[in-house]
Protein backbone atom coordinates (compact mmCIF):
# COMPACT_ATOMS: atom_id res chain seq x y z
CA UNK A 1 0.00 0.00 0.00
CA UNK A 2 1.67 3.93 -0.99
CA UNK A 3 0.60 6.54 1.07
CA UNK A 4 1.04 9.96 0.83
CA UNK A 5 1.33 12.28 4.03
CA UNK A 6 -2.04 14.58 5.50
CA UNK A 7 -1.41 17.64 6.49
CA UNK A 8 -4.64 17.70 8.57
CA UNK A 9 -2.42 14.95 10.82
CA UNK A 10 -1.96 10.89 9.99
CA UNK A 11 -1.61 9.70 6.50
CA UNK A 12 -4.09 9.88 3.97
CA UNK A 13 -4.15 9.08 0.65
CA UNK A 14 -2.73 6.00 -1.76
CA UNK A 15 -3.22 3.40 -3.40
CA UNK A 16 -4.41 -0.79 -2.36
CA UNK A 17 -3.47 -3.40 -4.67
CA UNK A 18 -6.47 -6.54 -4.17
CA UNK A 19 -3.01 -8.37 -4.40
CA UNK A 20 -1.83 -7.41 -1.05
CA UNK A 21 -5.18 -7.66 0.73
CA UNK A 22 -6.32 -11.45 2.68
CA UNK A 23 -9.96 -12.37 2.35
CA UNK A 24 -12.18 -12.16 5.39
CA UNK A 25 -14.45 -15.24 5.12
CA UNK A 26 -15.68 -15.48 8.55
CA UNK A 27 -18.23 -12.62 8.88
CA UNK A 28 -21.29 -13.65 10.66
CA UNK A 29 -24.17 -13.96 8.33
CA UNK A 30 -22.38 -13.62 5.15
CA UNK A 31 -22.10 -16.89 4.16
CA UNK A 32 -20.10 -17.58 0.87
CA UNK A 33 -18.63 -14.46 1.01
CA UNK A 34 -14.68 -13.29 0.84
CA UNK A 35 -14.53 -9.80 1.91
CA UNK A 36 -11.57 -7.80 0.58
CA UNK A 37 -11.00 -4.65 2.87
CA UNK A 38 -9.63 -2.14 0.76
CA UNK A 39 -10.82 0.94 3.19
CA UNK A 40 -12.50 0.82 6.40
CA UNK A 41 -12.29 3.89 8.72
CA UNK A 42 -10.64 5.12 11.00
CA UNK A 43 -7.88 2.88 9.08
CA UNK A 44 -5.37 5.57 7.62
CA UNK A 45 -6.08 6.16 4.03
CA UNK A 46 -9.80 7.05 4.69
CA UNK A 47 -11.87 8.98 7.40
CA UNK A 48 -15.39 7.97 6.37
CA UNK A 49 -15.21 5.88 3.40
CA UNK A 50 -15.65 1.97 3.63
CA UNK A 51 -14.53 0.22 0.84
CA UNK A 52 -14.59 -3.42 0.02
CA UNK A 53 -14.87 -6.09 -2.52
CA UNK A 54 -16.90 -9.31 -2.03
CA UNK A 55 -16.37 -12.17 -3.67
CA UNK A 56 -19.53 -14.29 -3.49
CA UNK A 57 -20.13 -17.81 -4.32
CA UNK A 58 -23.96 -18.61 -6.00
CA UNK A 59 -26.12 -18.80 -3.27
CA UNK A 60 -24.29 -17.11 -0.74
CA UNK A 61 -24.54 -13.62 0.23
CA UNK A 62 -25.81 -11.09 3.27
CA UNK A 63 -28.52 -12.48 5.54
CA UNK A 64 -31.17 -9.85 5.93
CA UNK A 65 -30.66 -7.27 8.71
CA UNK A 66 -30.14 -3.78 9.91
CA UNK A 67 -27.23 -1.62 11.55
CA UNK A 68 -28.56 -0.48 14.96
CA UNK A 69 -26.95 2.62 16.22
CA UNK A 70 -25.08 3.36 13.18
CA UNK A 71 -25.44 6.07 10.57
CA UNK A 72 -24.15 5.17 7.94
CA UNK A 73 -25.50 4.57 4.06
CA UNK A 74 -24.38 1.28 1.70
CA UNK A 75 -24.24 0.73 -1.59
CA UNK A 76 -23.17 -2.36 -3.23
CA UNK A 77 -21.77 -1.83 -6.97
CA UNK A 78 -22.08 -5.33 -9.04
CA UNK A 79 -19.04 -6.03 -11.11
CA UNK A 80 -20.16 -9.50 -12.22
CA UNK A 81 -22.81 -11.78 -11.38
CA UNK A 82 -26.59 -11.37 -10.63
CA UNK A 83 -28.26 -11.15 -7.19
CA UNK A 84 -31.21 -10.97 -5.65
CA UNK A 85 -31.50 -8.31 -2.87
CA UNK A 86 -34.06 -7.37 -0.63
CA UNK A 87 -33.78 -3.52 0.26
CA UNK A 88 -36.99 -2.81 3.03
CA UNK A 89 -40.10 -4.71 1.68
CA UNK A 90 -39.43 -4.75 -1.72
CA UNK A 91 -36.99 -7.50 -3.89
CA UNK A 92 -34.90 -6.35 -6.41
CA UNK A 93 -32.95 -8.23 -9.20
CA UNK A 94 -29.18 -6.90 -10.05
CA UNK A 95 -26.51 -7.62 -12.41
CA UNK A 96 -23.98 -6.33 -13.73
CA UNK A 97 -23.32 -2.30 -14.18
CA UNK A 98 -26.15 -2.14 -11.01
CA UNK A 99 -26.04 -0.04 -7.46
CA UNK A 100 -28.20 -1.45 -5.15
CA UNK A 101 -27.99 1.65 -2.34
CA UNK A 102 -29.19 0.46 1.42
CA UNK A 103 -29.98 3.81 2.94
CA UNK A 104 -29.41 4.19 7.18
CA UNK A 105 -31.31 1.55 9.67
CA UNK A 106 -33.46 0.04 6.07
CA UNK A 107 -33.71 -3.81 6.42
CA UNK A 108 -31.68 -5.47 3.64
CA UNK A 109 -29.63 -8.36 2.49
CA UNK A 110 -28.95 -10.22 -0.74
CA UNK A 111 -28.13 -13.43 -2.60
CA UNK A 112 -25.92 -14.17 -5.53
CA UNK A 113 -28.52 -16.48 -7.84
CA UNK A 114 -25.58 -16.63 -10.74
CA UNK A 115 -23.96 -19.91 -11.15
CA UNK A 116 -20.82 -18.84 -11.38
CA UNK A 117 -21.10 -16.52 -8.40
CA UNK A 118 -20.62 -12.84 -8.15
CA UNK A 119 -18.39 -10.03 -7.39
CA UNK A 120 -19.56 -6.94 -6.12
CA UNK A 121 -17.99 -3.79 -4.69
CA UNK A 122 -19.31 -2.23 -1.53
CA UNK A 123 -19.04 1.45 -0.56
CA UNK A 124 -20.30 2.63 2.82
CA UNK A 125 -20.09 6.51 4.19
CA UNK A 126 -21.02 7.53 7.42
CA UNK A 127 -20.86 11.82 8.55
CA UNK A 128 -19.78 9.81 12.03
CA UNK A 129 -16.46 7.96 10.49
CA UNK A 130 -18.03 4.60 11.53
CA UNK A 131 -19.35 3.50 7.76
CA UNK A 132 -19.79 -0.61 9.04
CA UNK A 133 -21.22 -2.67 12.31
CA UNK A 134 -24.41 -3.23 15.06
CA UNK A 135 -25.32 -5.68 12.44
CA UNK A 136 -28.83 -7.34 14.03
CA UNK A 137 -30.21 -10.05 11.56
CA UNK A 138 -33.54 -10.90 11.03
CA UNK A 139 -33.39 -14.66 12.07
CA UNK A 140 -31.53 -13.91 15.65
CA UNK A 141 -34.35 -11.74 16.10
CA UNK A 142 -37.07 -13.94 15.29
CA UNK A 143 -35.20 -16.69 17.34
CA UNK A 144 -35.40 -14.17 19.86
CA UNK A 145 -38.73 -13.35 20.18
CA UNK A 146 -39.53 -17.39 19.67
CA UNK A 147 -37.47 -17.83 23.01
CA UNK A 148 -39.54 -15.30 24.98
CA UNK A 149 -42.67 -16.51 24.53
CA UNK A 150 -41.90 -19.84 24.51
CA UNK A 151 -40.56 -19.12 28.38
CA UNK A 152 -41.94 -19.79 31.52
CA UNK A 153 -42.37 -16.30 32.54
CA UNK A 154 -43.76 -15.04 29.69
CA UNK A 155 -47.39 -14.43 30.22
Amino acid sequence: MSQSPDPVGGERGGVVRLSELEPRTDLPGHPGLSAYRFVRPPEALSRWLLVTLDVVEHGGGIDLHHHAGLDADHAYYVIEGTVTATIGDETFEAGPDSLLVFPSGMRHGLTVTSETGARLLRLGASPTGRASGGSVFVQEEIAAEEDVERSPCHH
